[in-house]
Order: structure tokens, then C-alpha cells, then sequence
């Protein structure tokens, strides 16, 4: 079975749970749980909103699938990564509403796997496939923010 962020997110958020369960850590106040729902609604905006913009353009939303189209409008005029980028914000108001620091440690492992596991080798293949139009817009968009 191969592994895809949405299985790590999970699973690390998961992780995140249990380390919440068996600590002495109270859920974090009322304004800060609204800011961690916040990042969790905008992180499910993010995601879902790049997944309906590539079904419509009827390329592969699996990472290392088939790519037909270049993605560049909605969110992709501001990160190359927003699938991703909203999965990182799920988890950052996971973190927040959790109030524990130590569940910041899977934050960071999320995003180095996602940066190292699919990010990186995505754009190699996003360039061998759209070549100079990629390369442009490399050149235009920032991979996160």
C-alpha cells in the first residue's frame, strides 16, 4: 500500500490526539480554539477548493498521477502547494486547540514529509511534463506562502 499525505495527516493527527489523551494538557482557551478552528476551516477551504479545481480540469489529484492540466488559478496564484499548504493549517489548529507543544513536533514532521516525500519530486515531474510554462510559473508563485 503506498502512503499519501492524507494518510501522514491522519496519522499524525492522530498522534497528536494521543499525546493530548495522556498528558495533563487542557484544551486552550475559548478565543484561542476559534483561531484553531479557524485554521482548520481555512486549511479544509484550501484543500478541497485546489481538489474541486482539478477535477474540473480532469487531471490527477493523486500526487505522481497523470497530470493534463497547469493549475494556476484560485488559490495557485498565491502558493504552488495549497492541498498541502491547507493540510499544514489543519494541523497548526489542531496544535492550538490542543494546547500541548509538544504535538508541534508533528507539524514539523508533516511538512518535511510532504516537502521531501511529494513536493519536491512533484515539481521535477510538473517540469518534465509543462516544461518553460512551469518554469514560469515557478518563477511567479511561491511553493507555500
Amino acid at each position: 500500500m503506498k502512503f499519501y499525505p492524507p494518510h501522514y495527516l491522519l496519522a499524525l493527527s492522530l498522534c497528536m490526539f494521543s499525546t493530548w489523551l495522556f498528558s495533563e494538557a487542557s484544551l486552550q482557551t475559548f478565543p484561542l480554539i476559534l483561531v484553531g478552528l479557524s485554521l482548520i476551516g481555512l486549511g479544509f477551504l484550501l484543500a478541497f477548493n485546489s481538489i474541486s479545481r482539478f477535477l474540473r480540469a480532469k487531471t490527477g489529484v493523486v500526487p505522481f498521477s497523470e497530470s493534463t492540466s497547469l493549475i494556476t488559478e484560485g488559490f495557485y496564484k498565491y502558493t504552488r502547494n495549497p492541498m498541502y499548504l491547507g493540510m499544514n493549517f489543519f494541523l497548526l489548529g489542531l496544535l492550538i486547540i490542543l494546547n500541548n507543544p509538544i504535538n508541534l513536533v508533528f507539524l514539523i514532521i508533516f511538512f518535511f514529509i510532504v516537502r521531501n516525500l511529494f513536493v519536491i519530486k512533484e515539481e521535477v515531474q510538473m517540469e518534465e511534463t509543462f516544461g518553460e510554462e512551469y518554469l514560469l510559473y515557478k518563477g511567479k508563485v511561491r511553493r507555500w506562502l
